[in-house]
């Protein structure tokens, strides 16, 4: 029986078809006891960071800088 309080901590998991070789690289990076849930969300993480660097590389070869204070002045607008 669900125990309506425990709800929260239920998890959903999703199944998402990937290549038996896209596999065979994932489980050399996976550690051992790693989950594939954990390693797929350390690269998601440092994806994420690269995006920002890549990011910030573009703006400062750019040259196109705002203060901190006109930042917030154009986010309001």
């Amino acid at each position: 029986m669900c125990n309506m309080n425990n709800m929260s901590s239920v998890q959903s998991y999703k199944r998402i078809p990937i290549t038996p070789k896209t596999w065979e690289k994932l489980s050399i990076l996976k550690k051992p006891g790693e989950t594939f849930d954990h390693l797929i969300t350390d690269l998601i993480e440092e994806r994420e960071k690269l995006d920002i660097i890549r990011h910030v590389t573009k703006v400062s070869e750019q040259g196109e800088f705002l203060s901190l204070d006109e930042a917030e002045e154009a986010w309001k607008e």
